[in-house]
């Protein structure tokens, strides 16, 4: 009785994940965590740990779904780097490449939100989350430019032009360590020189800028072209 108990019950649990999963692929991810919690139950009593970690690896997944269509994106965030916790321990590299992404990208957009609302501490600290998720990722060009993001969102957050100076400073050192031919780390590398010196040798900044601005155009970012476009005519306008 008792065997034939623990075998039921282990297949109601995989029942519900396996439901769970085609919900999930279905968007109702209100319904979706629900089943999962059910099976999470089922699995404890029954200690199948892999099982386990899978239920809630997904159950965090389903919350981050749900807080993402309510527009809470920092507690999105927090869900799937819990779910990226469980993926790890299950050695499920794929998954966790997956979540990492959105949590990366999530972040990002959270900093450059903020950094429009002129929230500048708020940003850096964004940005630097957002690098450590790249860095889970291996991404080190985007790793590099969201912490030389944060010097630079510190760096708004100042005063004074020496205080920009020091965090300007910063975002330049950070471009400068990889002694890359990357387009993408060069054309960084050019844009933080120009920001770095644009209030005090204007000409320069401009060789900077037009240096990025080849960089970026070799690498096909078309939106950080066009940031630099207007960066260059803006400084050209501000010469007149």
């Amino acid at each position: 009785m008792f065997k034939r108990s623990k075998r039921s019950k282990l297949e109601e649990a995989n029942i519900l994940l396996g439901e769970a999963k085609v919900l999930g692929q279905q968007r109702k991810y209100q319904e979706a965590t629900e089943t999962i919690e059910k099976a999470i139950a089922l699995f404890t009593q029954e200690n199948d740990r892999q099982k386990l970690d899978l239920s809630k690896a997904l159950f965090y997944e389903f919350k981050a779904e749900q807080s993402i269509k309510s527009n809470r994106a920092l507690e999105a965030s927090n869900y799937l780097g819990r779910a990226g916790g469980f993926y790890m321990r299950l050695h499920m590299v794929n998954d966790l490449n997956r979540v990492y992404k959105k949590q990366a990208d999530i972040l990002l957009i959270l900093a450059r939100q903020t950094m429009k609302e002129k929230h500048f501490i708020e940003a850096a600290s964004y940005f630097e989350q957002a690098a450590m998720a790249y860095q889970k990722l291996k991404n080190k060009e985007m790793e590099l430019d969201c912490k030389a993001k944060s010097y630079v969102s510190r760096a708004a957050a100042e005063k004074t032009i020496s205080g920009r100076k020091v965090y300007l400073r910063k975002a330049v050192e950070i471009m400068q360590e990889t002694g890359t031919d990357n387009p993408i780390i060069k054309g960084h590398l050019a844009y933080y020189n120009g920001l770095f010196i644009k209030e005090e040798k204007k000409e320069e900044a401009l060789r900077y800028f037009s240096e990025a601005l080849q960089n970026y155009q070799k690498a096909g970012m078309s939106k950080r072209v066009e940031e630099i476009k207007k960066m260059i005519n803006d400084l050209v306008s501000s010469q007149i």
